[in-house]
């Protein structure tokens, strides 16, 4: 039962790629789409701790990498480091509060398009900062946050129904 909750985050994390790569291409708006792995990754480093998150963040951007970018690694670097940061955020704020794991997941998101704008766009000689931060990165800033509102939701309630058959529970009152 202890390792049970590692099943569902692979299980999650598994079922959002194939969604990700199927169902959200389809409702992409103006050929953006949600980073729903990265708030995946920042809802369960808040719910559960940086470690969860970490493991979480490692395999989301395993697949993500492993599958579509052409550097291995960059995907892992981005969510293994967004899941530490918001991982600190575990023991000093409330679960039950949905603004916070938004504004985690929007700068979580901008630090990944800025990541990977250096890593995969600024290399190959693009220079226009400035038209990528408005077509790409402010466009799936919005989306993301608009998604992350509902998608934390159902994170944390399976993270309470998880916790509470391992007989442990993090609310305070």
């Amino acid at each position: 039962m202890r390792y049970f909750k590692y099943v569902i985050y692979f299980i999650i994390i598994l079922i959002n790629f194939i969604l990700q790569t199927t169902v959200f291409g389809a409702v992409s708006i103006i050929g953006i789409k949600p980073n729903t792995a990265l708030i995946i990754v920042v809802s369960i480093a808040f719910i559960q701790g940086e470690l969860d998150g970490i493991l979480t963040g490692l395999f989301a951007g395993f697949l993500q990498d492993s599958f579509f970018s052409l550097y291995l690694g960059c995907h892992i670097f981005i969510y293994v480091s967004a899941a530490f940061v918001c991982g600190y955020c575990f023991k000093a704020f409330y679960k039950e509060s949905f603004l916070l794991p938004i504004a985690l997941a929007a700068a979580a998101d901008l630090y990944s398009s800025l990541v990977f704008y250096v890593f995969n766009i600024l290399l190959r000689g693009y220079f226009n900062i400035l038209g990528f931060i408005t077509s790409v990165i402010l466009p799936e800033l919005v989306y993301t946050m608009l998604i992350s509102a509902f998608l934390y939701r159902l994170i944390f309630y399976i993270m309470e129904i998880i916790n509470s058959h391992s007989g442990y529970s993090r609310r305070l009152f």
